[in-house]
C-alpha cells in the first residue's frame, strides 16, 4: 500500500512539474509574440514574356524593410488554399458584360475544391450574391444570377480610368458650374468601385488567416459616389494582406498604367491583366488564381520599433540574386506600437 502510495505521489510530483513547465512555456510564448510580430510577405517572381519563375530558395531572396535588410525567419514554397472574394462589375459596356456572362463557367473553373469563394456584384451600390463556400454548387449558382442582368451602358460617363473632376485629398472638389447660366450640373451617375474593395476586404479580414486571401474584380475601372476612399480601401487591404487580382475591361492601351486598378494591384501584392476577348478572360481567369495560389511566402520578424502611439507604414521591397527577374508583392504594412 505504502508502494502504491510512493507511486502516486511521485506522478503527481511529475505531473505538477509537467504543468508548470507548460505554463511557463506559454507564457513565453505569449510574451514573445506581444513583443514582435511575423511579417509575412507573399511573393511571385516573374521572368521575360510574364514567365513565372519557380525553383528559387531562400537564399536567392532579400527583404528590406523602409531600407534596412531584414533576416528571413519563415520560407515556404508550397501552394495555399484560397479565400477569395470576386466582384464583378455589372456596369460595364453591354459587349463586355456579355463576354463576361458567357466567361462565368471558367471563373468557377478557376477555383481548386480547397478554394473558399465569396461572389458579389456591384455598380451603384455592393450586393454580396453568395458568402465564403467550399461548395462549387453554392459558387455557381451564385454566378448564374449574373446571367440574368439584362447587359446595360457603363453607369459612369467619363472616360475610362481617368478622374472627370479634380481630386483633394481622395475626395471629388465639386466646382461651382461654369457656362450653364448658374444652373447645378446634373449628378452623375455612381460606380461605388472603392466601397466593393473595402466591403470584400472587410469580409476577407474574418477568414482563416491560413488561407491566402485575395479579391479578384473583373470591371473597366470606372469609379465614383464612393462612400470610401481609394486610400481607406487600399489601407483596409494591406491591414489584411489582401492581394487584389484585376480583370480590366474596355481599357485603352495608354491609360492602362495610370489606371486605378494598377495602383490596387502593385499596393496589395497582386497583378492585372487586360482584356478584350473572351478567351483571354478565361485563360487570365486560372492564370490569375494560380499565381495567387503558388508563390514564395517570405516571414521575418521586423528590426523596427515604433516610436509613439500611432501605427507607422513600414515599406517592403523584395529582391532576388538573379539579374532580370521582377518580384511582385505588397509594398508595405502598418506596424504598431
Amino acid at each position: 500500500m505504502r508502494q502504491k502510495d510512493r507511486i502516486v505521489s511521485k506522478a503527481l510530483r511529475a505531473l505538477s512539474v509537467l504543468l508548470l513547465a507548460g505554463i511557463t512555456s506559454s507564457a513565453q510564448d505569449f510574451q514573445i509574440r506581444t513583443r514582435v510580430d511575423l511579417v509575412v510577405v507573399p511573393v511571385t517572381v516573374k521572368g521575360s514574356g510574364d514567365q513565372l519563375i519557380s525553383g528559387l530558395s531562400e537564399e536567392n531572396f532579400m527583404i528590406f524593410e523602409d531600407g534596412h535588410q531584414q533576416k528571413l525567419s519563415n520560407f515556404t514554397i508550397d501552394p495555399v488554399p484560397l479565400s477569395a472574394a470576386v466582384l464583378l462589375d455589372t456596369g460595364l459596356t453591354a459587349t463586355s458584360f456579355i463576354k463576361v456572362q458567357k466567361a462565368l463557367p471558367a471563373l468557377a473553373g478557376s477555383f481548386s475544391d480547397f478554394d473558399e469563394v465569396a461572389v458579389y456584384r456591384f455598380n451603384k451600390f455592393v450586393t454580396q450574391l453568395a458568402d465564403f463556400s467550399k461548395d462549387k454548387s453554392v459558387v455557381e449558382k451564385a454566378l448564374n444570377k449574373i446571367n440574368d442582368i439584362e447587359p446595360s451602358s457603363p453607369s459612369v460617363s467619363s472616360a475610362p480610368f481617368a478622374n472627370s473632376t479634380p481630386v483633394f485629398n481622395g475626395l471629388p472638389v465639386i466646382a461651382p458650374s461654369l457656362g450653364t447660366g448658374g444652373r447645378p450640373t446634373p449628378a452623375k451617375a455612381s460606380k461605388v468601385l472603392h466601397d466593393a474593395m473595402f466591403t470584400a476586404a472587410n469580409d476577407l479580414a474574418k477568414r482563416p488567416r491560413e488561407r491566402r486571401r485575395v479579391v479578384l474584380i473583373v470591371t473597366d475601372g470606372l469609379s465614383s459616389g464612393n462612400d470610401h476612399s481609394f486610400d481607406q480601401a487600399v489601407a483596409q487591404l494591406l491591414e489584411q494582406n489582401i492581394q487584389v487580382y484585376s480583370l480590366g475591361m474596355d481599357a485603352a492601351f495608354l491609360a492602362r498604367k495610370t489606371s486605378i486598378l494598377d495602383d490596387y494591384s502593385k499596393a496589395t501584392g497582386g497583378d492585372i491583366f487586360y482584356v478584350d476577348t473572351q478567351d483571354k478572360l478565361e485563360r487570365s481567369y486560372n492564370q490569375a488564381m494560380d499565381e495567387a495560389r503558388n508563390q514564395y511566402v517570405l516571414g521575418y520578424f521586423s528590426t523596427n520599433k515604433v516610436q509613439g502611439s500611432l501605427p507607422v507604414f513600414r515599406q517592403i521591397v523584395v529582391k532576388t540574386d538573379r539579374p532580370g527577374l521582377e518580384t511582385i508583392h505588397r509594398k508595405g504594412y502598418y506596424q504598431y506600437p
